[in-house]
């Protein structure tokens, strides 16, 4: 096996291009491991800009078909083939079968009763809910019509957002799915085996 490719992983991201802690750090930690770069591009930030003619690979983490895998990811895409870069896009995260499943082992776990997600657009991202509700057997709730005391929820949130801190179960915010020790293990494997 050859060196493993530097992977561009794309995130929402906080204002200003802010990346939050927990995915700093876990990032950090993955590029360690694969011995490859790991460069974050927030949605919230300027485009990178990356050293020359890399082979790499284009990882969303996101996890619905939002306006961002519709439009972002195929920009991000074109501009960076039009910088001289090759490059192999993954699926956005929420589209990997391994990871619905994940998200169905959690739920089942802990216990949920409902997955909880950002408002999004009608039409595409209807139909991926869905059948993401029918995977997970669960309802999903659009976090702008959930109670905010909301029971058993399981937030569609890699790390925490405005989402998880509204949606605080007690005193304490819902956790992000990063904030999961499995969940944080079960991506980093699967983030490390890629290519």
């Amino acid at each position: 096996t050859g060196q493993p490719l530097p992977l561009l992983v794309v995130v929402h991201g906080h204002g200003g291009g802010a990346v939050p802690p927990v995915l700093q750090a876990w990032l950090e930690e993955l590029a360690c491991q694969r011995s490859a770069p790991v460069w974050i591009q927030p949605l919230t930030a300027e485009p990178l800009e990356l050293p020359p003619q890399q082979s790499l690979l284009l990882v969303p983490l996101l996890l619905t078909p939002g306006s961002h895998v519709r439009h972002d990811i195929p920009a991000i895409r074109a501009r960076l083939r039009a910088a001289g870069h090759r490059l192999l896009v993954l699926p956005f995260l929420g589209a990997w079968p391994a990871w619905i499943q994940h998200l169905a082992e959690i739920a089942r776990a802990a216990d949920c009763r409902s997955v909880l997600h950002h408002p999004l657009r009608p039409g595409l991202a209807d139909r991926y809910l869905a059948q993401l509700s029918s995977r997970l057997e669960l309802p999903l709730v659009s976090a702008a019509q959930a109670d905010a005391a909301l029971d058993h929820a399981l937030p569609l949130a890699l790390a925490p957002n405005r989402m998880t801190a509204q949606l605080a179960h007690g005193r304490e915010p819902l956790p992000a799915l990063l904030e999961r020790p499995q969940t944080r293990q079960f991506l980093f494997d699967l983030l490390l085996d890629l290519p």
